[in-house]
């Protein structure tokens, strides 16, 4: 591209989803997972999952965010402007989402069993639910942030965040619920897990039905999913996989009960993974600035 003509088009954004970007598109994902997971486990007092949760934010989701931050001894100067950075805030909310989520965790740990404190203790519950909520939104937040790219500047965007949350921390607790053969977890999480998919699926609808009556930006960067370079993947990965699959198969559990086609739940699970992160790259991927001057064959 001329130097220029980031003045008189819309602008691809690459900071976000290339090289360096790519580590935070997995950061955000993975720490959001996670803390869904850990939300999801809290109200069900599934201490197991509590600890898969903020493991999964904590070492995958804290390992890839230092990862993009670079230096480690340098890294820690990132926390200390909360004030002017929302990526900031999210970093201070994460550090006591791990701080307060381990001190809540360890005493349903047989090696911490003697802590005077209990797991179950309403004040670490409403304080880890409170930060769980936070670290959910963290990533969309922090694009939300970016008045930039009109895309991203949208009030939707924090609430798909914490449906997806709530969505894919289901899934992950019910593949620990499997896996300890907790079937009385299992067929507690599955009607959240309908309702959170239903929800999370109108969310998408809704995010992209009001990207389409937006500015022109926003329309640009609408056209480049639904029928430009991303418009593959996003069919195949976020509808088909991420969506209709996902759909048909919690259909199919309401209708005949969880006791038919038990392994038709790891197929959700993986579809729902691959759904998430693929929306996640497809809406980091197609952000775009809007042109300082609007050309002719912008207006067009």
């Amino acid at each position: 591209m001329k130097p220029y003509l980031w003045m008189m088009d819309y602008t691809p954004q690459k900071e976000w989803i290339e090289r360096q970007g790519l580590i935070l598109w997995l950061a955000f994902f993975f720490a959001e997972i996670g803390a869904g997971l850990y939300l999801v486990s809290l109200f069900f007092a599934f201490w197991r999952g509590c600890l898969a949760g903020w493991l999964i934010s904590a070492i995958v989701g804290g390992g890839f965010h230092m990862l993009y931050l670079g230096k480690p001894e340098r890294a820690w100067r990132a926390i200390l402007r909360p004030v002017k950075s929302e990526l900031s805030r999210g970093l201070v909310i994460m550090l006591l989402f791990v701080v307060v989520g381990a001190i809540q965790i360890a005493p349903s740990l047989s090696p911490f069993s003697f802590l005077p404190w209990q797991s179950d203790t309403l004040l670490l519950k409403i304080l880890m639910a409170v930060l769980s909520f936070f670290v959910i939104s963290h990533g969309f937040m922090t694009m939300n942030a970016v008045s930039a790219i009109p895309f991203w500047n949208s009030a939707i965007l924090p609430v798909l965040s914490v449906a997806s949350g709530v969505w894919l921390g289901t899934q992950l607790g019910i593949s620990l619920a499997s896996a300890f053969s907790n079937k009385a977890l299992w067929l507690s999480l599955e009607p959240v897990a309908r309702w959170s998919l239903f929800v999370y699926a109108f969310l998408i609808i809704y995010y992209f039905w009001n990207a389409g009556h937006a500015a022109p930006a926003v329309k640009e960067s609408l056209r480049v999913i639904v029928k430009g370079d991303l418009s593959g993947p996003f069919y195949v990965c976020v509808v088909l996989i991420g969506l209709v699959i996902p759909i048909a198969v919690s259909l199919y559990y309401w209708a005949n009960g969880m006791g038919q086609g038990e392994s038709f739940v790891y197929l959700r699970i993986v579809c729902a993974l691959i759904g998430d992160v693929s929306l996640r790259y497809a809406i980091s991927k197609s952000g775009r600035y809007s042109p300082l001057i609007y050309s002719n064959a912008v207006r067009s």
